[in-house]
């Protein structure tokens, strides 16, 4: 009898999150890009200014999808952009999202996720592999607004969460990031374009960089 509600439960969790997927579907290359520029833009009312100058690198997930009955389950794609050694902004890397939850929870939502990666490791760790938010490197809701507190230690990576309206802080605790090798081949001809040499990328990689760098008064070698 337990291993028949078991399954039962479980695939509950398997259709609810299959019903939950299709309605957000994956978005292509260019699409990715324009969703994760219109996201960035959207946050910036709600991400101090030193946060985003302090950063090493941000993480863009537009329509992440959290699901859940009883087992949860979160799926998205995004892009991911580092500071290179003079503090200029690289391309945006595609990336995939994954994570998993266990406890009394049900419903479902799609929601936008920044992070803000505040040490070079974190974006090293995602490009060497997997990093785990909140297993791998410590991750805590961002400070709003204008609100920085001074003298407290700065956490591995801020993020910040919008379900509905503005964007505040929240934590993404067991989140898993890890690049899109495929995606990125297929959109830049290398795995990992954070380290690329070249100055010619595609114009909506380009635009996303440009705003970027524009927010958080860096450069960048694709911006003329």
């Amino acid at each position: 009898m337990k291993n028949f509600a078991a399954a039962v439960l479980i695939g509950l969790f398997l259709l609810y999150g299959v019903f939950a997927i299709q309605a957000v579907p994956a978005l292509g290359q260019m699409d990715r890009m324009e969703a994760a520029t219109r996201v960035f833009n959207a946050a910036l009312g709600g991400i101090p200014a030193p946060v985003l100058k302090g950063a090493q690198g941000i993480a863009i997930i537009p329509g992440e999808v959290k699901a859940g009955f009883i087992f949860g389950g979160e799926l998205g794609q995004g892009v991911l952009v580092a500071r290179d050694s003079k503090r200029n902004w690289s391309p945006p890397a595609f990336i995939s999202v994954a994570g998993a939850s266990f406890g009394l929870q049900i419903g479902g939502e799609a929601r936008d996720i920044v992070l803000v990666f505040n040490t070079p490791m974190s974006v090293a760790a995602i490009e060497n592999g997997t990093l785990s938010l909140g297993g791998d490197v410590s991750v805590v809701a961002g400070p709003a607004g204008g609100d920085v507190a001074v003298g407290t230690p700065v956490p591995a990576v801020y993020s910040y969460v919008r379900s509905s309206g503005a964007f505040i802080g929240a934590t993404v605790q067991g989140t898993a990031l890890s690049l899109d090798v495929g995606t990125n081949r297929d959109y830049y001809g290398v795995s990992d374009p954070l380290r690329m040499a070249s100055r010619a990328i595609p114009e909506p990689a380009r635009r996303f960089t440009c705003s970027l760098s524009r927010a958080t008064g860096s450069r960048s070698k694709f911006c003329s």
